[in-house]
């Protein structure tokens, strides 16, 4: 059999070159994707200058087509409102890598000025208002847009044509407005939802509004009302809006931009204690939205938290959602409550409520806040940043070329290495069919070793089966052994006999020492009254007497017959040279018969069958 120590270095050397093998087999599929990555590295390469000029020619092209519509959408939102105006221009162009938007009209000479700085308020607020149209739209937010005098810097008689604009602009992009004015706008338009402020401040003012709940369904983004209570001058009232255009009208000093400065309390968290209604604990707003659901605001002076965001369903629950529940409170607005309603500031500007302070809505911003506000630009931001990724990814393709070949070679070198891993296999294999070759030839070795052990432990057994074969037949015939055999038999009856003879005599004595005591009696007995025991006794005493005869007459013949059987023992024992025919072992006449006396009989059944 092959030695352990050989087996183990067989196995440890298997289990090395299976590493070696899943090493090689690493590197196989290493070259591989080296060589497939180098080869489209080197492909990218090959075409980086028509890459950059196309995305160069994309650049342009981009730029052009944005540009060019709102050129022409600012110019006709003008026109419409104030006609004979110079078209609108806007100029983009680069500010430290960021896109930047000069906002300009167009000369008759072709030079440019300034909206903001070389142009009248009424242009200003025109151009402002559709400012903040296209980035209620561009930017990604909610579709309501609320205006707190826009008018104001507009000739009476061009008013009507203003709100025109507000509503067909509103109306294409489907945009909510709020928009408050000291004009009676229901002369203007008919599709306009118009409320109207009635009252006096000293008596308290109220908000005379139809109920708008029929226009809206149920999942329709949109603000359907704001209601009022305890807000300034208001104790308790409700603005309906629809989803269109909405207008709130009064005189001036009513409360009309109360709804404004309610709308940035709740939206842009710029609410103050002056919100509070005088001799009230707390303001509170409520603006109806999708779903049923009603988002509430209430303003406490000196109580902590000062302000609380909630949102309430339609039985006046609060929401709880996804093991959310939507109510806080603090000085900051809730990202909860911006991402609901989306309303919120872009780039810290106020597009959806406008100022009445600062009507003024992105003009005297920086160009590159226009750009990102109005999200213009922004395609010519991505098609650079598409460049700016190429020239890195050309950048990484050289350093990988680079790298790449070196990792390459390194590969194939020790590759080359392991050129002789299949031999060692086929050798190793060769060994280890060896080694089982040598393994079955061990065992049969074996398998002849015992083969051989049995074969002498049976040839010892037949020596001594000869042997006593031999004693066997010095022994007398059968009938002999028969004679014999009943001569034992009959010298065992004798010897039962004579032990029961033995007995006999004992209790003969007995009884004669019994007889000898009765005869010792006096003569003169008593009469006994019952002579059955003593006769018992005398006829037991006459039975044994008659029983001794008998046996003393047996032992006599016994005797003979012992005579006799000793004399064809002795002869028999001279025949055998004074062996027993049974197991061989020395004897005499008289321990023939005593089995026990034979030392053969002594040992073990192994030892009498090796003798």
């Amino acid at each position: 059999m092959i030695p352990p120590s050989t087996d183990h270095d067989l196995a440890r050397a298997a289990a090395a070159l299976a590493r070696l093998e899943g090493r090689r087999d690493a590197l196989r599929t290493r070259r591989e994707e080296l060589t497939r990555a180098i080869e489209l590295a080197k492909g990218r390469l090959a075409v980086k200058d028509d890459v950059e000029a196309f995305i160069e020619a994309v650049h342009g092209s981009a730029n052009r087509r944005s540009l060019s519509a709102f050129e022409t959408l600012l110019t006709a939102l003008v026109q419409e409102v104030l006609p004979g105006e110079k078209p609108v221009a806007l100029d983009l162009s680069t500010e430290r890598g960021l896109a930047a938007l000069d906002i300009c009209v167009r000369r008759p000479d072709g030079t440019l000025e300034d909206v903001l700085e070389d142009n009248g308020g009424a242009l200003t607020n025109v151009i402002g208002m559709a400012l903040r149209l296209i980035a209620v739209v561009k930017a990604d937010v909610a579709r309501f847009l609320a205006l707190d005098e826009a008018d104001c810097w507009i000739a009476p008689e061009r008013v009507s044509s203003f709100y025109k604009v507000l509503e067909d602009g509103a109306a294409r992009l489907g945009v909510q407005c709020l928009a408050v004015s000291h004009h009676d706008l229901s002369q203007f338009s008919g599709k306009f939802h118009i409320a109207r402020i009635v009252g006096e401040p000293a008596l308290g003012v109220d908000v005379q509004s139809v109920d708008t709940t029929g226009l809206w369904d149920d999942a329709q983004p949109g603000l359907r009302f704001i209601r009022l209570v305890n807000v300034q001058a208001y104790k308790d009232t409700t603005l309906h809006l629809s989803p269109g255009v909405n207008a709130l009208i009064g005189p001036n000093n009513r409360g009309k931009s109360t709804f404004i400065r309610a709308l940035r309390a709740v939206f842009y968290g710029e609410a103050r204690d002056s919100l509070v209604r005088a001799g009230a604990k707390a303001a509170g707003i409520e603006i109806g939205v999708a779903g049923n659901r009603v988002l509430r605001f209430t303003r406490q002076p000196r109580r902590s938290p000062v302000n609380i965001w909630s949102l309430h369903e339609a039985d006046g629950s609060v929401v709880e959602e996804r093991g959310m529940r939507y109510e806080t409170g603090g000085r900051n607005v809730p990202d909860w409550v911006a991402d609901l309603i989306r309303i919120r500031k872009v780039e810290d500007l106020d597009v959806h409520i406008a100022h009445q302070k600062f009507p003024v809505f992105l003009l005297g911003e920086t160009p590159s806040r226009r750009s990102a506000v109005l999200s213009i630009g922004q395609e010519a931001g991505y098609i650079r940043d598409m460049l700016v990724i190429h020239r890195e990814r050309c950048r990484r393709d050289n350093d990988l070329v680079r790298s790449g070949e070196r990792e390459l070679i390194g590969v194939e070198e020790t590759l080359e290495g392991m050129e002789e891993i299949d031999s060692l296999k086929n050798r190793l294999s060769a060994i280890r069919q060896q080694g089982g070759a040598l393994t079955d030839a061990a065992a049969h070795l074996q398998r002849l070793q015992q083969r051989t052990s049995q074969i002498a432990d049976l040839d010892r057994r037949l020596g001594k089966a000869k042997a006593r074969a031999t004693i066997t037949a010095m022994l007398p015939d059968a009938e002999e052994l028969t004679r014999l055999t009943r001569m034992v038999e009959r010298s065992r009856e004798r010897e039962r006999l004579g032990e029961r003879v033995l007995q006999l005599g004992h209790r003969l004595a007995r009884s004669r020492k019994r007889l000898a005591a009765l005869h010792d009696l006096p003569d003169g007995i008593p009469a006994l009254e019952n002579t059955a025991p003593a006769q018992n006794i005398l006829k037991r005493v006459n039975d044994l007497r008659s029983a001794a005869r008998i046996a003393q007459d047996r032992l006599a013949k016994v005797d003979e017959g012992l005579v006799s059987v000793q004399a064809d023992m002795a002869k028999l024992i001279e025949e055998t040279g004074g062996l027993c025919p049974t197991c061989g072992a020395p004897v005499k006449p008289e321990t023939l018969l005593d089995h026990h006396a034979h030392p053969s009989h002594l040992a073990s059944p192994s030892e009498r069958l090796t003798a």
